[in-house]
């Protein structure tokens, strides 16, 4: 296959040839200046004779009216220390003093919080007293107005004769009783249920055992460096050019496998793999005006509806193709790249002849201009000025020519520059491409092994509801491109 040479390199020479031969025409025929006296002390401005103030002061009295307005700073700088200094030293003489009345508030604090604390015990101890005095008769007398079963069966004395002289029967809640703890003592303790009196193993026997998912049902199989031939582009392939060997939101496009695929060794993939959509982007080639192209993702529907897709995309979006392991500004490596495979023509180039596509002569056209009038601009104002420059080694300008053109000059210059800010920023987002149309062949070949398995609860496009057998959208289901 022939090689197509990009044209518009030689027609940007030209134009470069053009404008250097122009520049250097207009510098020889200028003029040159020619050279005055050498210079043998510094030139002052003359002051006019009603020259009054500071216009007037010699360099030596601008000199000490510096140096004088630098004592007088320098004692204020001093003062303003001092002060600062001052304030400091009474400001931590009050935290101190502000530290010692907090601590002796919280001593004062803490001690009449345990004068209470003790006076509360006191009085809840008293009240523990008289309770413990009226509980006795309090159960007494209700023990003799008890009916049976209720724990009081066993001694029903008078109520007169028990004050005093014995102790009322203890009543359990329901689910205590009296026995031995952990620790051996005597005491009240829980009654322990037939449940729990069982053995682990039988409480454990009655949990419901759990199954495991089951596991897909494998289909298909692409190997690693299969050929897939007769692959349709459904879209254009569009490759951006790389600019300083990065490639920002690379362009994606989308292929249509065909039946007749090679494994190796003579083997062919079934045909019922025709039909997949593979998806992937592009990259393009300026000097060769090609476009290359990897697979990041393809899709099986089987018959039923149910939906596989192996994908190597990132979090669904597509990645920065920058330079790798090679040096800066060099070609965006497509091999560290996340894919399935890559894509050639029919004859095997694996970048794939397209026209290129750049806006690049409008744009240099648009560039050049506006940067010469901004500069013819600033070049007509500056001749109007004139610079001097005083002992202290600093320059000032002044307009001394006409105000208008330096006006005028002014003006055109920050237009210019206005407007060429506007078209750089909107210049940003442009690119050049290499466009592939759409409606061709190319082939895919594969660069990693791909499984194609039935899962049993995979997604499935239509889960019978709208292709009922009394429908007439039947036609819609697969028939060639699956098994059941």
């Amino acid at each position: 296959m022939q090689i197509v040479q990009n044209r518009l390199v030689p027609f940007l020479a030209v134009i470069a040839l053009i404008v250097t031969g122009y520049i250097l025409y207009r510098q020889s025929d200028t003029p040159g200046v020619e050279p005055g006296p050498p210079l043998t002390a510094v030139p002052e401005v003359p002051l006019p004779p009603t020259a009054k103030g500071a216009d007037a002061d010699t360099p030596q009295e601008t000199l000490k009216t510096v140096v004088a307005g630098y004592t007088e700073l320098n004692d204020q700088v001093q003062s303003l220390i001092a002060e600062n200094r001052r304030l400091l030293e009474q400001n931590d003489r009050h935290q101190r003093s502000e530290d010692r009345i907090r601590e002796q508030l919280r001593r004062e604090l803490r001690t009449e919080m345990t004068a209470e604390m003790d006076a509360l015990k006191r009085q809840q101890a008293a009240a523990a007293d008289s309770q413990a005095s009226s509980g006795v008769l309090g159960s007494a007398i209700g023990a003799a107005n008890l009916p049976a079963g209720f724990g009081f069966d066993k001694a029903k004395p008078d109520a007169t004769a028990l004050v005093g002289t014995a102790a009322p029967t203890r009543i359990l809640p329901l689910g205590y009783e009296m026995g031995k703890g952990a620790d051996g003592r005597q005491g009240v303790v829980r009654k322990v249920t037939l449940a729990e009196a069982a053995p682990p193993a039988r409480r454990t026997a009655r949990a419901p055992a759990r199954t495991a998912a089951p596991a897909p049902t494998p289909f298909y199989t692409i190997p690693e460096n299969a050929t897939l031939t007769g692959v349709a582009n459904m879209t254009a392939i569009i490759g951006r050019v790389p600019v300083d060997g990065k490639v920002t939101d690379p362009m994606q496009f989308k292929l249509l496998l065909g039946p007749e695929n090679l494994a190796a060794n003579g083997h062919y993939l079934p045909r019922n793999l025709a039909g997949i959509v593979v998806s992937g982007v592009a990259i393009g080639d300026m000097t060769l005006s090609c476009a290359e192209g990897l697979i990041q993702s393809m899709t099986f529907v089987f018959n039923d509806g149910s939906i596989q897709t192996v994908s190597r995309r990132r979090d669904g979006t597509t990645p920065l193709y920058g330079a790798s392991g090679g040096a800066a500004g060099g070609k965006p490596s497509l091999a560290a790249a996340p894919k399935l495979g890559w894509i050639s023509d029919r004859h095997g180039n694996p970048c794939i002849p397209g026209q290129f596509v750049t806006n690049a002569p409008a744009v240099l056209a648009d560039t050049i201009g506006l940067r010469s009038l901004s500069i013819a601009g600033q070049a007509a104002a500056a001749a109007q000025t004139t610079t001097t420059e005083n002992v202290f080694g600093t320059t000032s300008s002044r307009v001394t020519g006409s105000k208008g053109t330096y006006i005028l000059g002014q003006m055109a210059s920050a237009g210019t520059d206005e407007v060429t800010n506007w078209l750089m920023r909107r210049l940003a987002d442009s690119f050049d491409a290499v466009v592939v149309r759409a409606g061709g062949e190319v082939d895919v070949h594969i660069d990693a092994e791909i499984q194609i398995d039935k899962a049993p609860d995979a997604r499935r496009i239509d889960y019978g509801r709208l292709d009922a057998p009394t429908t007439t959208t039947s036609h819609l289901r697969g028939s060639y491109y699956g098994l059941d």
